[in-house]
């Protein structure tokens, strides 16, 4: 078996675990677990938030466009957010598109997430460089052996 696929295994088995630290600072925030570790909602989440970074709100067809999900699993998670106050709607000149604004709350809930990101980070920058060319050259050869 290929030492460099056992560390590569490793490294992302800790990545991932680093997850588990939401857990605990985003109970208090209710937010049900699905769309904490399923990673369709996590992108959802980001694409919100570059959306609101970028034009200072969202809206569903920005999520939408991006994903495999369905529109009534979007629309749900956009509930839940709404829910917990994590956005607020406002209409524009159209009145039938909603607009989905950040509030305050939801500054709480990204900062909540950011143990998590550095814990990623720290765990990506123990591999060096050189490594991951390593592990990339072994898996486009797949000499994965059992």
């Amino acid at each position: 078996m290929s030492t460099i696929y056992n560390e590569y295994l490793t490294h992302i088995k800790e990545s991932t675990e680093v997850r588990l630290i939401l857990d605990e600072n985003v109970k208090k925030l209710g937010i049900p677990e699905i769309y904490l570790f399923d990673q369709r909602y996590t992108v959802l989440f980001i694409i919100s938030e570059i959306a609101f970074r970028k034009k200072g709100f969202f809206i569903a067809s920005d999520l939408k466009s991006q994903t495999n999900l369905s529109d009534k699993s979007i629309e749900r998670y956009i509930k839940v957010l709404l829910d917990k106050g994590f956005f607020y709607i406002k209409k524009g000149k159209d009145k039938r598109i909603k607009r989905y604004y950040p509030s305050k709350d939801l500054e709480k809930h990204i900062r909540a997430t950011w143990e998590v990101r550095i814990k990623q980070i720290e765990t990506l920058l123990k591999t060096p460089h050189s490594k991951y060319k390593e592990i990339l050259k072994f898996l486009k050869e797949d000499e994965y052996v059992w």
